[in-house]
């Protein structure tokens, strides 16, 4: 074998490696981002709260996320994608550590700290991608590593329910800390490689913490694109969030039944992330594909205005499978888009604020879903409040905007 061989062979290897701890590491924290929306119910009774207030615990996350994401904004550069990876996996484990306590203001502390570490994930393993995958291969594989959201969805759904009705809530907690603490050892055997671009001359404080969210405004092709992802971001987690609340309060599902709604929604996210990601690299045209997503969620939205006892089965799962593809197949791609129209040599700095975007949707989405069912007492109405975050994104992805992308 020639020594050319041998070097494109251990790319691939590095590569394949890479994207598999990458993913693995995503869906971890992806679990443990879900657990506490699997057992809501649960942990509602024991705490004597409403399940609804299940919305500000993912609001009190991307508070977190947004201060490391804002102020932290250079610790890639100085540490290194991977080193900064492997925090970011260990202080989401340290959280749900803190959630374990017995007091609800624990759960809201945990929440932060959880959000700490979810805003070094985001822009760290961004940087790994678009550092090592190649060009024509970059929507299938962000979108392919963006899987791990929903797969960890899965997990949380399948998972923590049935574990907390046997030994209860806080042995789900304590599982996922176990699991991130497995992602951060994975993560070490590429360390060497992954983080030989760190400068240790860069400032850990971001001195000016929001120039990369300016930056990605100042350009219109980015700042559409930002405020798409955005509204699709809302929509996800506000899904994600209330899938079990709803299937158990307004649908009368018990909590096993209602999990595994939840798995019907991030099962359908993660084949639509496939799916839209290859689509978008096989038309070559991202905003249309995302559009027409987007126009199918609008209707699925105005469809919620039915909820209602009684359903049959075979419909609640139907209406959670198109919600749970609409929301969730855009990841990917965005972030590919985003990676794309960037100037060239600044694909980390309009990644790292082009997740503060998404983190303003995932942060006012639950706010908007909770209060519009407190002023409604309507789930439904809730639901189909979804519909604005559609006409958003609609908006920002129509013809004429994604010809000016161009």
């Amino acid at each position: 074998m020639t020594d050319s061989a041998t070097n494109s062979q251990s790319k691939e290897i590095s590569l394949f490696f890479l994207v598999g701890a990458l993913l693995t590491g995503h869906v971890m924290a992806s679990m443990a981002l879900l657990v506490l929306p699997a057992v809501a119910p649960v942990v509602a009774r024991e705490y004597r709260i409403d399940a609804s207030l299940i919305g500000y615990f993912i609001t009190l996350v991307c508070v977190g996320q947004l201060v490391t994401l804002t102020w932290f904004g250079n610790v890639t550069r100085r540490f290194g994608a991977c080193r900064i990876n492997q925090a970011g996996h260990g202080c989401v484990a340290a959280g749900m550590a803190l959630m374990m306590l017995p007091m609800p203001a624990f759960l809201a502390a945990g929440a932060v700290v959880v959000g700490f570490g979810y805003g070094l994930i985001g822009p760290s393993f961004s940087h790994l991608l678009m550092r090592f995958s190649p060009p024509e291969r970059r929507n299938f594989i962000f979108s392919l590593q963006q899987t791990g959201v929903p797969i960890g969805g899965m997990a949380a759904a399948l998972i923590a329910p049935a574990i907390a009705l046997a030994f209860g809530w806080r042995w789900a907690m304590l599982l996922s800390v176990l699991l991130l603490a497995s992602v951060v050892l994975m993560m070490q055997r590429g360390r060497k490689r992954w983080d030989d671009d760190r400068d240790a001359a860069a400032n850990v404080l971001s001195p000016q913490p929001l120039a990369n969210v300016v930056t990605v405004w100042r350009l219109p092709p980015l700042r559409r694109v930002a405020l798409a992802g955005s509204a699709f971001c809302w929509a996800q987690f506000c899904v994600s969030a209330y899938a079990v609340v709803i299937c158990v309060k307004v649908f009368e599902l018990d909590l096993l039944t209602a999990g595994a709604m939840l798995t019907v929604v991030q099962v359908a996210s993660a084949l639509g992330r496939v799916a839209v990601g290859w689509l978008c690299d096989a038309l070559r045209n991202t905003a249309r594909v995302l559009s027409w997503n987007a126009a199918i969620l609008l209707a699925t939205c105005v469809m919620s205005l039915w909820i209602a006892p009684g359903w049959p089965l075979l419909t609640i799962y139907a209406l959670f499978a198109v919600l749970g593809f609409t929301t969730g197949a855009w990841a990917g791609t965005v972030l590919a888009e985003a990676g794309r129209l960037a100037p060239a040599g600044s694909a980390t700095a309009a990644l790292s604020g082009m997740f503060v975007y998404l983190n303003g949707g995932k942060m006012i989405g639950p706010i908007v879903f909770a209060n519009t069912y407190w002023i409604t007492q309507s789930y439904a109405w809730a639901f189909a409040s979804l519909a604005l975050p559609a006409v958003i994104a609609l908006a920002c992805l129509s013809p004429r905007n994604s010809n000016k992308n161009k």
